[in-house]
C-alpha cells in the first residue's frame, strides 16, 4: 500500500507540491479514483468464470465505471480539482440516470443515490460545482418524472443479478470513496494544524518579540511567553480582547486597519503605544505606556484557525532618541533664528554709538567748527565718552556670553559680605534711575552671612538685574532690591513695577541671543544679553535664576545661591549643582 500510495504522490500536480493542504487533497482525489475504476476489472474474472452472459446494458454500465480513472488523468495534468470534482459528480449522475431508465425509472434502486453527486462536489469547497451538481441531479430527476408521465419510459425486465451487484458495488464504491476522502481531508488538515501550531509555538518562544497569532475578527488565539517581559502580562491575559484593550485608544483604528489588511495578503509595518503592566509598589501608579513596532502579515497556510500573525517589538528607547533629536534640531533652529535677530540688532546697537562718536569727533576736530564754545566742547566730549561706555558695555556683554558659553569665563568664589556690594551697585545706577523717574529702594535682610562668591560676578549680577529693571519700568514706577536668606540659600532678587512679560515668553528668558521683542523699533536699546550673563554666572556658582511677572504689573527676578559653594575656582557652562537646585525648587 505504501508503494501505491507514494506512486499516487508522483501523479499530483506540480502547482500543488508546495502546498501540503492541496496536496493531501489531490492524493486522496487520485487514489480513490483510481482504486474506484480498477475495482470493477478485479471483479471480471469472476464474473466470467460463472457463466453469465452480460447485456449491452450491463456492458455500458461496467465500461462507465472507467470514467474515474480518466478523470483522475484529467486532475493529473490540469491540477484543476474543482473541475475534476464536477466532472466526478456528472459522472455519478449519468450512471444514476442510465441504471434508473433500465431499471424502472423512478421505481429504481440507483435513483436514490444521485444524493452522492452533491457530496462529491461538496469536498471541492467550491460552491459553483456544488450548484453544478445540484442541478444536474434535479435535472436528471425531472427527465425521469418527464418520461414517466408521458409514459415513456421503457418497460424494463427486473434488473440482472449482474446489472444489480454493479449498482449497489458502483453506489457502494462511491460513498466509501466520499468518506474515506472526507476524512483523509480533515486528518490531513488537523496533522498541517497541529504541525503549524507547534512550529508557531516552537518559533514564538525562541524570539524576544512578542508573536500573536490573530482570528479573522483580530483577536488574539494565542502569544508568545515574550509577553511577560515586555508588556508585564501572562500571555493568557492577552488572549481575546486583552491586546487590544492595552493599545493606546489613539491608536486602535490603525492596529485593527494593519490586521485587516495582513488578512488580505498586504504585509504592515506601523507603531502603536501599548500599556505596560508594573508591579510591586508602582502597581498603584497609573500603567506607563510603552512604544511597539508593529509587523502583521498573513500565516501559512497551515494555520487555518488563525490567518494573521503579528511580532512586537520594544522601540520606546528608539522613540525617545527620536524625540530627543528633534527636540535638539527644534533648539539649534530657535538658536540660530535668535542669533539672526541678535546680529539684526547688534548692527543697531553698535552702530548707534559709532555714529555718535563719529559725527562728534569730526565737529571737535574740525578747524571750522573747533571755534565751539567751551560748554558746547565739553558736552560733545561727554557725548562722545557715554557713546564709547555704550560701546564698551555691548562688547563686554558679547565677550562675558561667549566666555561663559565656551567655558572660559571662570570664577573665584570667596566669603564676601553683601551689604557693600549692594551699596556699590545701588550708587552706581542711582544716576541712571534718577533720570528715568525710577525710585530705587533696598530691602536688606538684617545679619545676613558672608555669600562664598566671585565678587566681580556677584556685582555684575546685581548690576545686570537694576539696569534690565530700570530700563523696562516706566517713569514714576519703582526698582527694589532684595537680598535675605533662608537654610542653606542665599537670595538676591530685583523686583519692578515695569510692563511685565508675556507668559510665553518667561521660560525663554535667559537664553543667549534671545529677546520678548526682537523687532528694530522696540522703545527699549541694549543687545539682550544682560540676563543671559546673569543665568549663566549663577549657574557658575552652583545656583539657579527664577522670574516671575505679570504683564503690566511688573517682574520679579531671583538669583538662588547656595550659601556653601566650593571655594575653587569653576568654569564652564550650567552644572550639574544648578540643575539639582532647579528641580527641587
Amino acid at each position: 500500500m505504501k508503494a501505491v500510495l507514494e506512486h499516487v504522490a508522483g501523479w499530483v500536480h506540480p502547482s500543488v507540491a508546495d502546498d501540503a493542504l492541496a496536496s493531501a487533497r489531490h492524493r486522496a482525489f487520485l487514489l480513490s479514483h483510481i482504486l474506484g475504476g480498477v475495482a470493477p476489472f478485479a471483479a471480471l474474472p469472476g464474473l466470467l468464470a460463472s457463466g453469465h452472459a452480460a447485456s449491452p446494458l450491463e456492458l455500458a454500465a461496467f465500461c462507465w465505471l472507467l470514467a474515474p480513472i480518466l478523470i483522475a488523468l484529467n486532475l493529473s495534468r490540469t491540477g484543476d480539482l474543482v473541475r475534476a470534482h464536477t466532472l466526478s459528480a456528472l459522472s455519478i449522475v449519468i450512471l444514476v440516470v442510465a441504471v434508473s431508465l433500465s431499471t424502472g425509472g423512478l421505481a429504481s434502486i440507483a435513483l436514490p443515490w444521485l444524493v452522492l453527486a452533491p457530496l462529491e462536489a461538496g469536498l471541492s469547497g467550491s460552491r459553483r460545482a456544488v450548484g453544478i451538481a445540484i442541478a444536474a441531479a434535479g435535472g436528471a430527476v425531472a427527465l425521469l418524472l418527464g418520461l414517466d408521465a408521458a409514459a415513456l419510459t421503457p418497460t424494463a425486465a427486473p434488473a440482472g443479478p449482474v446489472l444489480t451487484a454493479l449498482g449497489v458495488f458502483g453506489a457502494s464504491v462511491c460513498a466509501l470513496a466520499l468518506a474515506l476522502r472526507a476524512a483523509e481531508t480533515v486528518g490531513e488538515g488537523d496533522a498541517l494544524s497541529r504541525a503549524g501550531r507547534a512550529r508557531f509555538d516552537l518559533f514564538a518562544g525562541a524570539v524576544s518579540d512578542l508573536v500573536t497569532r490573530h482570528a479573522p475578527d483580530g483577536t488574539v488565539t494565542s502569544a508568545s511567553p515574550a509577553a511577560v517581559g515586555l508588556l508585564g502580562v501572562a500571555p493568557r491575559d492577552l488572549v481575546g480582547r486583552g491586546l487590544f484593550d492595552r493599545i493606546h485608544i489613539a491608536d486602535r483604528p490603525a492596529f485593527l486597519h494593519a490586521l485587516a489588511a495582513a488578512a488580505r495578503g498586504v504585509e504592515t509595518t506601523l507603531e502603536i503605544r501599548a500599556r505596560r503592566a508594573v508591579s510591586g509598589q508602582a502597581a498603584q501608579a497609573p500603567e506607563p505606556f510603552v512604544w511597539l513596532e508593529m509587523r502583521a502579515r498573513l500565516a501559512p497556510a497551515d494555520l487555518v484557525d488563525a490567518p494573521v500573525l503579528a511580532a512586537f517589538r520594544d522601540v520606546s528607547d528608539r522613540k525617545a532618541h527620536e524625540e530627543a533629536l528633534l527636540a535638539a534640531r527644534q533648539d539649534a533652529d530657535r538658536a540660530s533664528l535668535a542669533k539672526t535677530r541678535f546680529l539684526a540688532t547688534m548692527s543697531h546697537e553698535l552702530r548707534t554709538p559709532l555714529n555718535a562718536i563719529i559725527g562728534f569727533s569730526e565737529i571737535l576736530t574740525d578747524e571750522r567748527l573747533c571755534r565751539l564754545e567751551p560748554a558746547r566742547r565739553s558736552d560733545y566730549a561727554a557725548l562722545i565718552h557715554q557713546s564709547g561706555l555704550h560701546l564698551l558695555d555691548v562688547v563686554n556683554g558679547i565677550l562675558d556670553m561667549s566666555k561663559i558659553e565656551t567655558g572660559c569665563f571662570a570664577v573665584y568664589p570667596e566669603p564676601c559680605e553683601v551689604g557693600p556690594i549692594v551699596e556699590h551697585c545701588l550708587g552706581m545706577v542711582a544716576l541712571k534711575a534718577e533720570a528715568a523717574g525710577v525710585r530705587l529702594a533696598a530691602e536688606i535682610a538684617p545679619g545676613l552671612p558672608k555669600v562664598v562668591a566671585d565678587p566681580r560676578a556677584l556685582t555684575q549680577m546685581a548690576l545686570n538685574l537694576l539696569s534690565n529693571a530700570i530700563k523696562f519700568t516706566p517713569r514714576g514706577g519703582a526698582v527694589t532690591l532684595e537680598a535675605q536668606a533662608a537654610g542653606r540659600v542665599f537670595t538676591l532678587a530685583v523686583r519692578d513695577t515695569g510692563c511685565g512679560i508675556a507668559p510665553e515668553h518667561i521660560d525663554r528668558l535667559g537664553e543667549a541671543f534671545f529677546q520678548a521683542s526682537g523687532a528694530l523699533d522696540r522703545p527699549h536699546e541694549g543687545s539682550g544679553l544682560g540676563l543671559s550673563v546673569v543665568r549663566g554666572l549663577v549657574e557658575l556658582h552652583g545656583g539657579r535664576l527664577a522670574i516671575e511677572s505679570v504683564v503690566d504689573r511688573g517682574t520679579r527676578v531671583s538669583v538662588h545661591l547656595p550659601l556653601g559653594a566650593a571655594s575653587t575656582p569653576r568654569a564652564g557652562r550650567a552644572t550639574s549643582d544648578a540643575q539639582e537646585m532647579r528641580q527641587s525648587a
